[in-house]
This record gives structure tokens, sequence and C-alpha cells, in this order.
């Protein structure tokens, strides 16, 4: 369990805050590209790290991300006119363009040197592989982008995805590093039945975890069903809250490449961003919206949530599912969302399963005491990451070996001793 102060420090992220000034110092996936497709379109209200933020595409098709509230008189730009490349406020008609620069202030008189003066609260962003990227930190100390490799795909072989998650992201987080429940949550017949895969055979996993300069990477290593085989998934975890998944390596989910981003809308809510790629063919995306329980309403809230209890089947559970839960990602979201909108960890009585998840928090909960107190940054930061060549892996290995082995870490992410 953790200490009421540090699980403070862990879940908090607003202005102000150990952990929300450390996280604003990564590039952050803000919002899906389609969001904002039109050139001259609607402004899009959008909240992020507890802050209220409006996006716009300009009439020349560049993006803004700016302070939702006007400079002037503090009313939403959200509102606004966007045309001849700014966003005009209607309160008065102060026009603003994407990187905050004040463009008009037609209320004022022709001699004011006002305009010149004001500038709107602006944050940079990026637009890759469907999802337009921000960063909101200090300007002096952009980072290195984290160029995965899936988002140099064709744009048939990559699809991103967008949930709201009705908790704070410290807990979405701990939910994707947790390789025991996926035998139990996940399980595609009733708890009586004969299990199908490798990680239902094999309830009892043990966790290991590296750390490496970009955050850790663990393995839930099982038996297998080949005498003197093991079998290991290793789930990369990357600082802030990025996390790249391993494909299961068996059935219809053998080759599912996946990555998340647990992107802080506030304390106590998510935007859960999540890619599907494969390098091979084209990605199904009604498959994936249908597996992973993607049905969204127009604020990207699912439709199977806590409010009608995830419409859980206890008939189904009886006879083909362990949840009744219907979806992948819907069946997460839903024991996450049910601990609570803040988990109270003071609560808890871990077992061995949970080390992953403790090596993380207590990185997250380090960074965070660090930076505010030093002003140095996690190593993920300050170092040259070659984000191309991380991979999650699924492996079946001799017991004489180790997953490390089969794995190796590259020395270029290695902590030093």
């Amino acid at each position: 369990m953790l200490s009421r102060e540090d699980n403070d420090v862990l879940t908090q992220v607003g202005k102000g805050t150990p952990n929300g000034d450390m996280i604003r110092q990564f590039w952050i996936p803000a919002m899906l590209a389609s969001e904002i497709g039109e050139p001259g379109g609607k402004p899009l209200r959008l909240r992020l790290l507890g802050e209220d933020l409006v996006a716009f595409r300009d009439s020349d098709g560049k993006v803004g991300l700016l302070e939702e509230q006007c400079p002037h008189r503090r009313a939403s730009l959200a509102l606004g006119d966007n045309s001849e490349g700014g966003l005009r406020c209607l309160y008065h008609g102060w026009k603003f363009g994407v990187d905050g620069r004040c463009m008009d202030t037609p209320t004022e008189p022709e001699e004011s040197k006002l305009c010149s003066r004001i500038k709107a609260v602006a944050y940079p962003v990026c637009e890759v592989a469907g999802v337009i990227w921000t960063y909101m930190g200090d300007p002096a100390k952009v980072p290195q982008f984290p160029d995965f490799d899936f988002l140099s795909y064709p744009a048939e072989k990559v699809a991103a995805f967008k949930v709201l998650e009705d908790c704070n992201y410290a807990q979405a987080v701990e939910g994707t590093i947790d390789s025991a429940h996926a035998g139990v949550l996940h399980r595609e017949q009733p708890w009586s039945a004969p299990a199908k895969y490798e990680h239902e055979r094999d309830l009892r996993p043990k966790i290991e975890v590296e750390y490496t300069l970009y955050g850790l990477r663990y393995a839930g290593v099982r038996n297998f069903r080949e005498e003197g085989k093991l079998h290991a998934r290793v789930t990369e975890v990357i600082l802030p809250f990025f996390t790249l998944i391993p494909p299961d390596g068996f059935g219809v989910r053998k080759n599912r490449r996946m990555a998340n981003a647990f992107v802080p809308r506030d304390d106590v809510s998510t935007w859960h961003i999540q890619w599907f790629f494969d390098e091979t063919q084209p990605v199904d995306i009604e498959y994936r919206i249908q597996e992973g329980g993607h049905w969204v309403d127009e604020n990207f809230r699912k439709k199977l949530n806590i409010d009608n209890w995830y419409n859980q089947d206890r008939e189904a559970m009886k006879t083909s599912s362990m949840s009744g839960i219907k979806g992948i990602l819907t069946q997460d979201h839903a024991v996450s969302e049910t601990q609570g909108r803040i988990l109270d960890r003071t609560k808890e009585h871990l077992g061995t399963s949970d080390v992953a998840v403790v090596a993380w928090r207590r990185q997250m909960i380090r960074s965070a005491r660090t930076y505010a107190e030093t002003g140095e940054l996690p190593g993920v930061l300050t170092n040259t990451i070659p984000w191309n060549q991380i991979h999650a892996s699924t492996v079946i290995f001799p017991s004489d070996r180790t997953w490390k082995e089969e794995v190796p870490l590259n020395p270029e992410v290695a902590l030093k001793a």
C-alpha cells in the first residue's frame, strides 16, 4: 500500500503539483486528428491535465491548441469564428493565431498597441498517425518526440481510438501492467471450463521487472504446455503513461499489437488513446471495435459504462464469459472505474503479482518528487532514446534460459551502473 502523501503525488496532475508539472515535460497525445479534421471548422473544447483548452484547425490547415478563455474578458474561444487564419472571439472580436499571437483587436482604437502586447496561452502541437500531440511544459526544454515505429506505418496499418475512462490515470495505467488479471478478467469461458490460452492455464505468473532509461519492462513468466519450456509476455512501460502490449502469440489474437496512452484529463478522468497496428496487413477496424468494446458516444464515453453497470450479463457468465461484459477494453475499464474515481491505495493488500505495478508507482513518485525538489528530469527526457526499437514481445523458451536472454535489452536504454 501507499501512504496518503505518496498517493496524492501519484494521482494529482494539476499545475503546481509535483506529478502534474513533471508530466507536462513530456509529449502528450491530446486528441484524434479527426476531431478537428476540417480547416476552418468547428473548434473543439478539450480538457487536459485539469486545463480547459480549445483546439482548432485554422483556414490554412494549421492546428492550434489554446487556453479556452479569451485573454480579454475570459469568454470561451470555442464559440469563436474560425476563419482567415485565426480564431476570433465572439465577445469583442479579438483574434488569435495557432501560436497564440493576437492578430486583431477590432474594438480598440486604431492607434492602440494593445494587440502587439497580448498573447493567448498556446501549446505547440504535432500531428502524427491520426493523433494530435502537444507539449505543455517548459518551452526551453522541449524533449525528443517518442517516434515509436508504428507511428510511421502506412495509414491502413495503424488505427487510433479514443475512449474516456472515468477514473484517475494511474489506476488505468496499472490495469495494463498487471499480467495476472488476464487469465481471470478476460477469460473467454466460465471459471469452471477448461482454459483456452496460456495465461488461463497458469494463473500464477512469475513477474520479473527490469528498469530502463524510459521506464521499465517486465515479463509474466508462465509454464508452457510443453515440458521443459516457459512462456513469457514482455510488456514495455514507458514514462509517464505509455504501455506497449505484447501479442498473445496464440489463437485469434496471436498477432495483435497494441499501444496505450492513458492521458490525464484531470484528477478523476482519463483519455485512453489506443493504437492497433500490424506491419503485415491492414488493421480490421470493425473487428477491433467489436473485440475491444469501443462503442462510444459523441463525447467518447463508453456506451457500456458504470451508469448501466457495463450491461453485465449474468447468464453469459455461466456459459461463455468469465466477466459477462462485452469487450476487452470495457472489461479493463470496468475494474479500474469501480476502484473509485481516485483509488485509495492506503487500503490495498498487494501480492506477488503486483511487482510491476509497484515498480511503476515508485518510478513515478520518485521522478515527480525529484523534479519538484531539484528540477532534474527522468532519464527518458534527458537521454536520446531509440523509440523505434522498443517492442513488446511474446516468447517461448527452454526453462534453462531466461526471458532477458531471449529478448535482450538494447544497451542504449539500459540504466548505467
